[in-house]
C-alpha cells in the first residue's frame, strides 16, 4: 500500500506548515466566481496524481480563495467521507516513470451516494498542480531541474521539487463537473465512475499539454514510427523498384531523413533558452508588449495550436516561444530551414523543439513522405506548431504571398485524423527595428543574399551593443479548422483521404486558407510608435517635417486608427502624438534640429532606408484612407458614387498588394464611408449634398490630406508604370517575365531619377504580384507563346490611371516610359 495513503490530520498538518515555509501558490483564477459554482452544493476537488503535498497545495490554495478545503470532511446521506479530494492515478513503484490509472474508491462512494439520495449533487472541481511552471521567477539551471513534466515524482523528488520549486507553485481550478448529471446519463454505478474518470483524465491531459506541452518519445523510437508507416513503406518500395536499389538502403534513407527532420524537444533546455533569452531581449529591446493574448488562451485549451506569424526577422522563431512560454504555455515545434541546422545551433535548436526541412523536395519522394509523415505523427500527438506560411523572411517589410505547402500538410493530416480539433492562431511580430534591415536593404539593391554560417552568427553577436526599440506582439482571431472547413466544404466529414490524395477540392479551400491567415495577421497589426513617425516622416520631402506639422499629422493617424479602426484585432501602440514624437527623440530614431522659426525633425539617409521597413510593416492600416485622399486631393471635387466606383476599380490590386481584408461588396463601402466621416471631422474633406470637398489648397488641412494620400502613391505609380510599359509596346509583343524585367528596370531608373520611393518600389515580387493579378483580372492573357494580349479595358485603366496621378507624377512616368522604348 502506498505510504502516504493512511497520512493521519497530524501528517498533514506537518505538510502545510513545511509547504507555508517552502511554497507560494499562485492561485487561478484569481476571482473565484469565474469558477460558476453553485451554492449550497458541496465541492470535492479532484487531483491528478496521488500526492500528499499536492492535497495539501490545493487545500491551502482553496482556503485562499474562500473556498471549502480539501482536507475537510463531507457528509453526503449516509456516507462520510474523510476527506473533500480524490486522485485519478498512482505511481507504480515497479517502474519509477510509469503512473497507473485507479478507482478512486471516494468517488465510488460518492457515486453510491448519489443513487441513495435523490435530488443531491457533488460538485467535481479539477485542480491542476504545478511546480516551476513560473519561468519568469526561475532564476538557476539546479533549479530548473526540478521543474514540473510528464514523469511522476518519488519521495525524494518531489522533496527537492517543493524546496527549489516552491516559490513557483502553480494551482489552476477549473469549472466544475456535476455528478448528479454523469450519475443520471449512467444505468450502473460502475458505468458512472468510469465515465466521470475518462472525462476528468482527459481534462487534466489537456491541462497538462497546455502547460508543458504532451508526453514526449524517445526521438528514435518517434523516427521509427515515421519510417515504419504504410504510406513511407509504400513509396520506399515504389522507389525501390524505379530506382533498382534495395529496401534496406532505401529505409536506411528514410531513416537519415527522418533523423534530418525531426526534433529532439527537451523541457531542460527549453527552460534554459528561456533564461539566456531573458538576458538577450533585455539587451536588444526596451519590452516585449503583447496584445490580444485571450485570442491564443481562449482556443489552447482544447485545441491544437498552429501559430502562424509573419516572418520579420530569424528572431521571430525565438520571440515566440518565448512570449508562450512566459505566459504558461508550452513552445511550439518549429518548422526552421535546413539552413539552420548549424553545427552546435542546430542542436540547440532541435533541443528547443525545431524541427528542419529542406527548401525544395518536389523532386525527392521518398523526403516527401518522410516529412509529411513526420508532421502528420506529431500533429495527430497534439503538438503545438510553428510555421511561416510566406515561406521565407520579407526583404520589404510587407506581408508576402503565401506558400501554402505546410497548409496543405496540416490540412491533410486533419481529415486522415481529426480526434483533436486544430486552431490557426495568426500573430503579427512588430519591431521598431530589425536586426537583419542593413542586409535587406543591400539584397533589394541586388547584393546576394549571406547564406548562414557560424562565423556569420558569431559576427551577428555585435548587435547586443545596439538598441532596437519595443516589439509588439497581437494574437489575431483564431481560425478553426472545423468551422472553416464546414463553411467551405461541409461534406468533408464524409470523405476518406490517404496521405497522398488530394480531392478536387482540396487546393482551393487550402489556397484560400492560406489568404484568409495572411489577411488575418495583417489585421492583428499594431501601429507602433516608429510606424507612425516613419509613415509621416517619409512622405515628407527630405524627410524633414516642422514638429508641429508632424504632430497634427500624427494626431489624424491616431483618429483614423480610433475612429475608423481597420479591424477588431488590429491595435495602436501609443494614443499621444507627444509622446510618439517623444519616444522617437529618446530613442534616436529622430533628429531634432533647433530653429528660431521652429524647431524641425528629420533622419539620416540610413535610418530612413531602415524606418522605410518597419513603415512597410503597417503600411496596409492606412492604404484605404490615403486612397481615398488621393482620390479627392486629384479631383478636389468627387461624389460619393464616383469614389465609390473608383475605389472598387483600384480595390482588387491594391487587396492583393497587401492583403487587405474587406470583401469587394458592402464592407469595403463602409469602410470607406467611415474613412470620409473621419476626414471630415478633421476637417480635411467637407461634405456638400452627395459630393466630397477637399480642404481649400495652401492650408494646413489640404497639406496634411496630401500627405496622407502619398501613403498608397507608391503602388499607384507602380501599376501606372507597369500598364504604361504593356500598353506602350502593344498587345502580343512581351511575355509576362520581360514586363517583370523591363518594369523593375524603369522603376528603379525613376526612383534614382526623381527619388521618389525607397527599393521596394522596384521590388521584384511585388511587380511580378501585380502581373499576376493582372492575369486574374482578366485585364491580360497569355497566348501559345506566352506573350500578353490585351483589349480597349487595359487600355481604359491606362487612362483612368493617368488621372488619378498627379500631373508632375504622371508626366516622370511618361518621360521614363518613352526612354525605355
Amino acid at each position: 500500500m502506498n505510504p502516504w495513503f493512511g497520512l493521519d490530520r497530524l501528517a498533514f498538518f506537518l505538510i502545510r506548515i513545511f509547504l507555508r515555509l517552502c511554497t507560494r501558490a499562485n492561485a487561478l483564477p484569481g476571482n473565484v466566481d469565474d469558477l460558476q459554482l453553485a451554492p449550497n452544493t458541496p465541492v470535492v476537488y479532484v487531483l491528478r496524481e496521488r500526492s500528499a503535498s499536492d492535497a495539501a497545495a490545493a487545500d491551502q490554495s482553496a482556503r485562499r480563495l474562500g473556498l471549502s478545503s480539501a482536507l475537510g470532511g463531507l457528509t453526503l446521506g449516509q456516507t462520510r467521507l474523510r476527506h473533500s479530494y480524490f486522485q485519478l492515478y498512482r505511481r507504480q513503484f515497479g517502474n519509477r516513470r510509469q503512473r497507473s490509472p485507479i478507482s478512486p474508491p471516494r468517488l465510488e462512494k460518492l457515486v453510491a451516494a448519489l443513487r441513495e439520495t435523490p435530488g443531491a449533487d457533488v460538485q467535481l472541481v479539477p485542480v491542476s498542480v504545478f511546480w516551476g511552471r513560473r519561468p519568469e521567477k526561475e532564476s538557476s539551471f539546479w533549479r530548473l531541474l526540478f521543474s514540473d513534466n510528464w514523469s511522476p515524482a518519488g519521495f525524494i523528488k518531489k522533496f527537492f521539487i517543493i524546496v527549489t520549486q516552491g516559490r513557483q507553485l502553480y494551482v489552476q481550478f477549473s469549472r466544475p463537473m456535476s455528478l448528479r448529471k454523469l450519475v443520471d446519463e449512467c444505468e450502473t454505478d460502475e458505468q458512472a465512475v468510469r465515465k466521470a474518470s475518462r472525462i476528468l483524465r482527459v481534462h487534466f491531459r489537456r491541462q497538462k499539454e497546455a502547460a508543458i506541452g504532451p508526453d514526449l518519445s524517445h526521438r528514435r523510437t518517434l523516427v521509427n514510427t515515421v519510417v515504419d508507416d504504410p504510406s513511407v513503406q509504400a513509396v520506399i518500395e515504389e522507389e525501390s523498384r524505379n530506382q533498382g536499389v534495395s529496401k534496406d538502403k532505401l529505409e536506411a534513407k528514410a531513416r537519415s531523413y527522418a533523423m534530418e527532420i525531426a526534433a529532439d524537444y527537451s523541457h531542460t533546455v527549453i527552460r534554459s533558452l528561456e533564461l539566456f533569452l531573458n538576458w538577450v531581449w533585455n539587451r536588444l529591446y526596451g519590452g516585449i508588449r503583447l496584445y490580444n493574448m485571450d485570442n491564443l488562451t481562449k482556443v489552447a485549451g482544447d485545441h491544437e495550436v498552429i501559430y502562424v506569424p509573419c516572418h520579420r526577422s530569424h528572431i521571430d522563431y525565438l520571440l515566440l516561444s518565448f512570449v508562450v512560454f512566459r505566459n504558461g504555455l508550452v513552445p511550439p515545434h518549429i518548422a526552421a530551414g535546413i539552413n539552420l541546422n548549424l553545427p552546435v545551433v542546430g542542436t540547440i535548436l532541435r533541443r528547443g523543439g525545431a524541427f528542419f526541412m529542406r527548401r525544395s523536395f518536389r523532386d525527392n519522394p521518398l523526403y516527401a513522405s518522410v516529412f509529411s509523415e513526420y508532421l502528420h505523427t506529431i500533429t495527430a500527438r497534439g503538438f503545438s506548431i510553428e510555421y511561416f506560411v510566406e515561406g521565407g523572411r520579407s526583404r520589404s517589410g510587407r506581408m508576402l504571398k503565401p506558400r501554402t505547402g505546410m497548409l496543405a500538410m496540416t490540412l491533410r493530416s486533419f481529415l486522415r485524423d481529426s480526434r483533436k480539433p486544430i486552431a490557426f492562431v495568426p500573430v503579427y511580430i512588430g519591431y521598431e527595428k530589425v536586426i537583419e534591415s542593413g542586409s535587406y536593404i543591400g539584397e533589394l539593391h541586388g547584393e546576394k543574399k549571406q547564406k548562414e554560417s557560424i562565423f556569420g552568427l558569431m559576427k551577428s553577436l555585435s548587435v547586443l551593443r545596439s538598441y532596437f526599440g519595443q516589439v509588439h506582439v497581437n494574437f489575431g482571431e483564431p481560425i478553426k479548422l472545423v468551422d472553416y472547413l464546414d463553411q467551405h466544404h461541409h461534406n468533408w466529414r464524409n470523405e476518406s483521404l490517404g496521405s497522398t490524395e488530394n480531392p478536387p477540392w482540396f487546393k482551393h479551400v487550402v489556397n484560400e486558407l492560406g489568404q484568409d491567415v495572411v489577411e488575418s495577421i495583417n489585421a492583428a497589426a499594431v501601429a507602433n510608435p516608429i510606424n507612425l513617425l516613419s509613415l509621416a516622416l517619409l512622405a515628407s520631402p527630405k524627410h524633414t517635417m516642422d514638429i508641429g506639422q508632424l504632430h497634427q499629422q500624427l494626431s489624424l493617424y491616431i483618429d483614423l486608427l480610433k475612429l475608423a479602426p481597420y479591424s477588431d484585432t488590429a491595435a495602436l501602440g501609443c494614443t499621444d502624438a507627444q509622446e510618439i514624437i517623444d519616444y522617437g527623440l529618446d530613442n534616436d530614431f529622430l533628429i531634432r534640429i533647433k530653429h528660431q522659426l521652429g524647431d524641425v525633425v528629420t533622419t539620416d539617409q540610413k535610418s530612413a532606408l531602415q524606418m522605410a521597413y518597419v513603415r512597410n510593416n503597417s503600411l496596409h492600416l492606412f492604404v484605404l484612407p490615403g486612397l481615398v485622399c488621393s482620390l479627392v486631393m486629384n479631383a478636389r471635387e468627387i461624389r460619393m458614387d464616383v469614389l465609390q466606383n473608383m475605389v472598387r476599380l483600384l480595390y482588387p490590386f491594391l487587396r492583393n498588394e497587401y492583403f487587405l481584408h474587406w470583401d469587394e461588396g458592402d464592407e469595403l463601402s463602409q469602410a470607406v464611408e467611415e474613412v470620409a466621416s473621419v476626414l471630415e471631422r478633421c476637417k480635411l474633406v467637407r461634405r456638400q449634398g452627395d459630393s466630397l470637398m477637399g480642404a481649400a489648397l495652401h492650408t494646413h488641412e489640404a497639406d496634411m490630406l496630401n500627405h496622407l494620400g502619398k501613403t498608397v502613391l507608391p503602388s499607384l505609380e507602380r501599376y501606372y508604370l507597369t500598364i504604361r510599359l504593356l500598353v506602350q509596346r502593344g498587345s502580343g509583343i512581351l511575355t509576362a517575365d520581360q514586363l517583370g524585367e523591363l518594369a523593375h528596370q524603369t522603376a528603379q531608373r525613376l526612383s534614382l531619377l526623381y527619388e521618389f520611393n525607397s527599393p521596394e518600389f522596384f521590388d521584384k515580387v511585388v511587380i511580378k504580384h501585380f502581373i499576376s493579378q493582372l492575369y486574374s483580372t482578366g485585364l491580360v492573357t497569355p497566348d501559345d507563346n506566352g506573350q500578353l494580349n490585351f483589349d480597349s479595358k487595359l487600355e481604359a485603366l491606362d487612362d483612368e490611371a493617368r488621372r488619378i496621378l498627379s500631373a508632375d507624377i504622371s508626366d516622370a512616368i511618361q518621360r521614363v516610359t518613352r526612354l525605355q522604348g
